[in-house]
């Protein structure tokens, strides 16, 4: 017997014997959750698919899905081997990606739905400056939304990519951490506390409130563990028109600090919490997870995760980086 015969396990028989081209198919039938979709997209019959499912099952040795009403849904072996064949795929389209930088002729678009003043990272701005000398070809097209409809435009697949705030993040293979951002709890010029510091939080509770229409997870925490924004004094879901509305005195409201610092309204509005009481948001690049994104996509992930995620200390600067008070006004 042979050195090779020897140590040749029964995952390498496997390997060599199996027909790569079943995991295609079945690659297929689970990302689009039915026989005939595979067969639409492969351009192939729907008894064939059947049969190259039955064969992989029998290499597999267990059943992989079950046929329901609306269409196939994944065993517990199904799912585990659907994410093998997505790190296939993934694989298989990287090298296809290699070879179009190689030849300098990657294009397309990347849209994401971002919040408002991202102007304001510095180290966000060189990573896209980077990522454009890398792949002038490819378009950056940024649409700018409130923080839960950037959630949900990416949970629901409208696009690969977001930029802003997210309660429950992800591991780095969705979430890339850009900036911790501090908030503040701002009042206008007619205030009595204005130009003060307020550190029992909770003498603020008859405050009236300027809110938005959907307040950000952190905003609500506070003002519900301190017993704070009982009346509010007004809305607006724009920035600029929060802070329009507590420099008149329509009441106290939570803020971005660099945004505050860095618009014309920066000397007619006052912080009220001490910096070390004020809550602070992380403000994420991410990305649907179990996704295969496209190579416009992949590149700016990859691109920003060589920036944010090759070096700690880098990150922590990013931390606590201030921006000019005059940098942006207006």
């Amino acid at each position: 017997m042979s050195k090779q015969q020897i140590i040749l396990e029964p995952s390498a028989i496997f390997a060599r014997n199996i027909d790569w081209n079943l995991f295609k198919v079945f690659y297929e039938i689970a990302r689009r959750g039915s026989i005939t979709g595979a067969a639409r997209a492969l351009h192939r019959t729907q008894p064939s698919m059947s049969a190259a499912l039955q064969r992989l099952e029998g290499h597999v040795g267990s059943p992989l899905c079950t046929r329901t009403s609306r269409g196939i849904s994944l065993t517990v072996h199904g799912e585990h081997l659907y994410g093998a064949c997505q790190g296939i795929y993934e694989a298989v389209q990287s090298t296809s990606r290699s070879a179009s930088v190689l030849r300098g002729d990657v294009a397309g678009v990347v849209t994401l739905r971002v919040i408002s003043s991202l102007y304001l990272l510095p180290r966000l701005t060189k990573m896209i400056e980077d990522f454009h000398a890398l792949y002038p070809r490819i378009e950056l097209k940024l649409d700018v939304g409130p923080w839960r409809e950037i959630l949900n435009s990416l949970h629901n697949g409208e696009v690969e990519l977001a930029i802003g705030f997210d309660p429950k993040p992800g591991d780095e293979r969705t979430h890339i951490l850009l900036s911790e951002q501090p908030q503040q709890l701002y009042c206008g010029p007619l205030h009595p506390l204005f130009g003060q510091r307020i550190r029992n939080p909770s003498k603020l509770r008859d405050e009236p409130f300027v809110i938005t229409n959907d307040e950000p997870t952190p905003y609500v925490e506070f003002r519900e563990k301190h017993g704070l924004g009982r009346e509010t004094g007004g809305y607006a879901d724009g920035l600029h028109e929060r802070m329009w509305l507590i420099e008149m005195g329509m009441g106290i409201g939570f803020l971005p600090k660099p945004v505050v610092d860095a618009s014309s309204f920066v000397d007619r509005l006052s912080p009220l919490l001490p910096d070390d009481l004020a809550p602070r948001w992380n403000v994420y690049l991410m990305s649907r997870p179990q996704t295969v994104r496209s190579a416009p996509a992949q590149l700016l992930f990859e691109t920003a995760l060589s920036h944010f995620s090759s070096d700690a200390d880098s990150n922590d600067a990013e931390k606590h980086e201030e921006v000019p008070v005059r940098a942006a006004a207006g």
